[in-house]
């Protein structure tokens, strides 16, 4: 009686949670569903950038460390985005950083001896944008930054997000294979499907990382 009655909460609970969490992944789910198609068929979604560039007057800070010193010129710049800085300078006597967002990237190129910024601004059309959002982490390899962590706190809090909706989408599926376990009927079909896709992925990640 007792483990028939645990059985039946943990059902209930299981059926609650896995709608709960469903809500709050469904826009999530349908974002990188469309930002998929969008980046799997680029020529379907094509679009050039806006650019612009200005010279605007800025007063460096004394601090020589340069995410800091990147802080203070995107302060005094007015603009806003996850800062990239290079590891390496590569003009001599000029300090150069990013601002990055999934719709704009404004890159900053300071004289430090005039110090007048060269400043270059990046428009991304909207089918760029939600393939950025695909992938936006704030901290990403090929930017070769000298100091990776996240300095924007919307890039925080969206890889915050990130982190639940994955958190969600595993509990989703355990969920999905304790309703199925419970069936009485129709565990046929459930297995079926279930196999299909494991086949399915067994097949490409043999195929796409360790075919010859």
């Amino acid at each position: 009686m007792a483990s028939s009655r645990i059985s039946r909460i943990v059902g209930v609970w299981n059926k609650k949670l896995h709608i709960y969490f469903g809500l709050f992944s469904l826009l999530f789910l349908w974002l990188f569903a469309v930002s998929g198609l969008i980046m799997n068929h680029p020529q379907m979604f094509s679009g050039k950038p806006i650019r612009t560039k200005s010279e605007r007057p800025v007063q460096l800070p004394a601090e020589v460390d340069g995410t800091v010193r990147a802080k203070a010129l995107r302060e005094q710049l007015g603009i806003t985005g996850e800062i990239i800085v290079p590891k390496v300078q590569r003009t001599q006597g000029h300090f150069t950083f990013m601002a990055v967002k999934p719709n704009h990237r404004t890159a900053v190129n300071v004289d430090l001896e005039s110090q007048i910024a060269i400043v270059t601004e990046i428009t991304l059309n909207r089918w760029a944008v939600l393939g950025e959002l695909h992938t936006f982490t704030g901290m990403r390899g090929m930017w070769n930054e000298s100091n990776p962590e996240r300095d924007w706190f919307m890039s925080q809090l969206w890889s915050f997000t990130m982190d639940a909706v994955s958190v969600g989408l595993i509990f989703l599926v355990i969920s999905s294979l304790y309703m199925w376990y419970i069936l009485k009927q129709n565990q046929l079909w459930g297995l079926v499907a279930f196999g299909i896709g494991m086949f399915s992925c067994a097949f490409f990640l043999w195929g796409l990382i360790w075919m010859p």
